[in-house]
């Protein structure tokens, strides 16, 4: 009996002491559960985790039926001082371990696919709500682009065997069209004023072949105002403005009086004919037998506001005293300063065969 509780004191590494006298061991930690012992003629008791023995002297011993008594021993069923880690759990809805996603559930079609892979673009599943297309695959000129949308005119990627170009925009006439195809050209032709085609990408407004009533001949719309002369439109004139009194009206009427222009004076009916004219003067005759003028208020018919020079012609028309002459053939531009005979509710009167010039 002592034999078996002194091989667990040597176990705990206690050294065995001798027979012949008492002796008390100290307890020993063991991670394993002593079991109890009983030997014939003696008990041998332990407690959970240590050994104690004790002999009392003049007990006896095993062969002649001592009893060597130890104190209670227990044993724990617990194997160790912690809980044992349980392995993650795929479908709890709770991301563990090395799981990069756990929603609980086996859609193919949301952001955690079946067997908890993360859903991306690429990996030929249909992200519902996020992905329009997954074709698995990197092109971007195919039907699903590598951002998973899909493919469209204007996108600025041209798609294979669907179309023949894609310029990004929305412009109709360019080199590609809306519907991303090439632009073809009918004429192929330099584009000219006047050759009676509109290129509206050119600047042209218009385009008859030439000037017309309804097209100028530089291809812009006829507007009065716009410095262009266009006769056939019924413009006399065109100064580039719409302003009346600088000799070109704002509906491009000429404000110059015309030269040969004729009329006769307002109260004695005498004739009179312009030689010369501008913006700013004129150049007046008398005519026929000559007579009495209201030159002021004559220049003033024409558009005028002042008498100039004055002077005799010795009878000849637009010219002094070299013979005679015509509007349209006019000879010398010579005044004298002769002519005043008087005035009266008209204004001052210029008699027999004279001249005069308006001023502006």
């Amino acid at each position: 009996m002592f034999a078996a509780l002194f091989g667990v004191a040597c176990a705990g590494g206690e050294e065995l002491a001798s027979s012949s006298s008492p002796t008390t061991f100290p307890p020993v930690t063991s991670s394993a559960a002593t079991e109890v012992a009983t030997t014939t003629g003696g008990t041998t008791t332990g407690t959970s985790g240590s050994t104690t023995g004790q002999t009392d002297e003049g007990s006896g011993d095993a062969s002649s039926g001592g009893v060597t008594t130890g104190g209670p021993t227990s044993a724990s069923a617990s194997a160790s001082a912690g809980e044992t880690e349980q392995p993650p759990v795929c479908g709890d809805g709770e991301v563990e371990g090395d799981e990069p996603c756990d929603d609980g559930n086996d859609l193919a079609t949301d952001a955690c696919l079946p067997g908890f892979v993360a859903a991306a673009c690429g990996d030929l599943i249909v992200y519902a709500g996020v992905e329009a297309c997954d074709d698995g695959n990197q092109l971007d000129n195919d039907a699903c682009r590598s951002d998973c949308t899909l493919a469209a005119c204007g996108d600025g990627v041209v798609q294979m065997g669907a179309e023949a170009c894609d310029d990004g925009n929305t412009v109709d006439d360019d080199a590609c069209s809306n519907s991303c195809k090439a632009g073809t050209c009918a004429d192929c032709t330099a584009s000219k004023c006047g050759d009676s085609k509109v290129n509206v990408a050119a600047g042209e407004q218009c385009d008859t072949g030439g000037q017309t009533p309804t097209c100028d001949g530089d291809c812009t719309s006829v507007v009065c105002g716009d410095a262009v002369l266009n006769g056939g439109a019924g413009e006399e004139c065109d100064d580039g403005n719409v302003n009346g009194g600088d000799g070109c009206s704002g509906a491009c009427k000429s404000e110059v009086v015309k030269v040969c222009t004729a009329g006769n004076d307002p109260k004695s009916n005498a004739g009179w004919v312009v030689c010369e004219a501008n913006v700013n003067s004129a150049w007046i005759s008398m005519t026929g037998e000559g007579g009495q003028y209201h030159a002021l208020k004559i220049c003033q018919n024409l558009g005028y506001n002042a008498v100039g020079q004055q002077g005799g012609t010795c009878k000849n028309v637009c010219d002094y005293c070299a013979g005679p002459n015509s509007c349209n053939a006019t000879g010398n531009k010579n005044f004298d300063g002769g002519g005043s005979c008087g005035a009266d509710e008209l204004g001052p009167i210029l008699c027999n065969w004279v001249m005069w010039t308006c001023l502006e």
